[in-house]
Formats: structure tokens, C-alpha cells, sequence
């Protein structure tokens, strides 16, 4: 378990099932657009080597996703961590407590059953100090809500403030953070839809005419000028539906 703990949750390494997943979906995408828009098989083949780039913003997407889940999961185990402060438990102790709590509540590959049992085997194992794990913890999350749980936690082991208060009021506050992304997610879930359609209806139309009317798109698959206006069509639904989901990506 302990290789799988990523050094930065800012990077995300795709395991070899999920690489030839995403060059399987990626590829036969790339091929079946390239040849409706070009209706040439060699260009839909050299159309292949755009799955290479396209894979850095994949593993963007997994990491932003996996990073998300941390922060949601963290929440649950503050509140395990500050019912086992509440009955006089050390950090160390509060930490297993809610590893175990954990693993009841989400899978064994959770990112935050996986960041829980590695904290707790170098407490145990280790013998590495709490201020050294806390940190590097918080420093690989680059969650917000974690560093400023954990520099909150540090200041108030420094002025002996109430342990168990602090613990309740950053769950509170992450509970705040992520009922309004539900709700901003809600209100911006039907524009995303929207862009998706809107992004498959050139699509759908380009097929349509194939299909019917051959001849009609003759001219914009064999003269040169006709593959520039498929060209900048082509490079035009993407940047809008890119765009729109920049729009509507809102963060809190």
C-alpha cells in the first residue's frame, strides 16, 4: 500500500490498465472523427500521435478527481478523529482510530484509508515525529482545507486552545466548502450537458449527410480548400466545448 501514496497529489501515474483504457477509447475516437471530417484513412492514422498530448491532460483530469476525494474524505475522518480527541486520545491514536473508521465507510484503495494506514505505520514503524508527518502530508494534498487544519492543529498544540473545538469547526467548515460545490455542480450540471450536445450535433449532422447524401460533402473531401473548412470546423467545436467547460468549471 505503501507505493501506491503519491508523492504529489498534483500528479496522477496511470497504471497499465488504465493507459491501455484510456489509448483504447482515445484511439478509436480519434479514428472514427478524423475519417468523418477528412474521409481518409491516412489521415485518420497520423490523426493517432494526437493521443500522446492529449494523455498529460487526462492525467490533469484523474488528479484534480482524486485530489477532490481526499478533501471530501477528509472531512469523515475529522469528525472520527475529534470524537476520539473528545474521549482523551492522543493524535496518534486518533489517527488509527479513524483509519479503521475509515475503511468501514470507503474501499481499502480510498485515498484516504491509503494516506491514514501510511501515517499510521510511520507513528508506529517509523517512529517519525507528528509535525514531520502532518506536514508532508498536508504539503502533497495541496488541499487548502488540509494545511489549514494542519497549521491550526500546530498553533493550537503551542497555545494549549481547545483540540477537540478546532477538529469540530474545520469539518464544519469543509462541510460548508462542499455543500456549496454541490450546489454550484447542480446549477452548472445542465450547462455542461448543454456544451456536450451542442459539441455532437456538427457531428451528428456531418454523419447524417454521409449517410444520405453522399455527393452534398463530395466537395469538402476532395478539394483542398473544402479540407481547410473541415480543418477549422473541426479545430472550432473543439475550442468551444473546451471553453465552455472552462466557463462553467467554478471553484470555491
Amino acid at each position: 500500500m505503501i507505493e501506491l501514496i503519491p508523492a504529489s497529489y498534483d500528479t496522477y501515474e496511470l497504471s497499465k490498465n488504465e493507459r491501455l483504457k484510456f489509448f483504447f477509447i482515445v484511439s478509436l475516437s480519434m479514428l472514427l472523427v478524423s475519417y468523418l471530417f477528412y474521409s481518409s484513412i491516412l489521415l485518420s492514422i497520423i490523426s493517432l500521435f494526437c493521443c500522446l498530448p492529449m494523455q498529460k491532460y487526462y492525467k490533469k483530469y484523474l488528479a484534480k478527481k482524486r485530489k477532490h476525494e481526499l478533501n471530501n474524505q477528509f472531512r469523515d475522518a475529522l469528525y472520527s478523529i475529534s470524537a476520539s480527541i473528545s474521549v482523551g486520545r492522543q493524535m496518534p491514536e486518533a489517527l488509527l482510530e479513524a483509519r479503521d473508521n475509515m475503511k468501514v465507510i470507503y474501499s481499502e484503495n480510498a485515498p484516504i484509508v491509503m494516506e491514514l494506514s501510511y501515517i499510521v505505520k510511520r507513528f508506529y514503524v517509523n517512529r517519525e515525529s507528528e509535525e514531520t508527518i502532518l506536514r508532508d502530508f498536508a504539503k502533497r494534498s495541496d488541499c487548502d482545507d488540509i494545511k489549514n487544519f494542519v497549521d491550526v492543529y500546530f498553533t493550537c498544540r503551542v497555545t494549549g486552545g481547545d483540540l477537540e473545538k478546532v477538529v469540530m469547526k474545520a469539518a464544519q467548515i469543509i462541510m460548508d466548502k462542499i455543500s456549496i460545490n454541490k450546489e454550484i455542480k447542480t446549477l452548472t450540471a445542465q450547462k455542461k450537458f448543454e456544451a456536450k450536445i451542442l459539441t455532437a450535433i456538427p457531428l451528428i449532422i456531418i454523419l447524417f449527410l454521409r449517410i444520405i447524401s453522399p455527393d452534398y460533402l463530395r466537395v469538402m473531401y476532395e478539394t483542398f480548400i473544402g479540407r481547410i473548412i473541415m480543418t477549422v470546423s473541426l479545430i472550432a467545436i473543439g475550442a468551444a466545448y473546451y471553453l465552455s467547460n472552462r466557463i462553467t468549471d467554478i471553484k470555491v
